[in-house]
């Protein structure tokens, strides 16, 4: 499956901030200075698209199920942020 502009954006937000974030947090990163605002489900599908490539991890911390993070997947020290990996 190609890469969408999105998905390439996405993937260089989450390299760039290098620890997992939300959906919402992610969205809210992704929208400054954008002239059409994206929405939730947008980044959310993106997000997910580059986890099943492998690229981003998902994450639930144990206190809020509901809640996602999604982490760029690379050679890096273990998180230590007490989230578990969904993917």
């Amino acid at each position: 499956m190609p890469a969408t502009p999105l998905t390439t954006e996405v993937l260089a937000a989450l390299r760039r901030i290098g620890c997992p974030v939300t959906t919402t947090d992610l969205l809210r990163l992704l929208n400054r200075g954008r002239a059409t605002p994206l929405i939730s489900d947008q980044v959310y599908r993106a997000a997910d698209a580059l986890r099943v490539r492998g690229s981003v991890r998902s994450l639930r911390t144990t206190a809020n199920k509901r809640i996602r993070y999604w982490e760029y997947v690379a050679e890096s020290p273990a998180c230590t942020c007490r989230a578990q990996d969904t993917s």
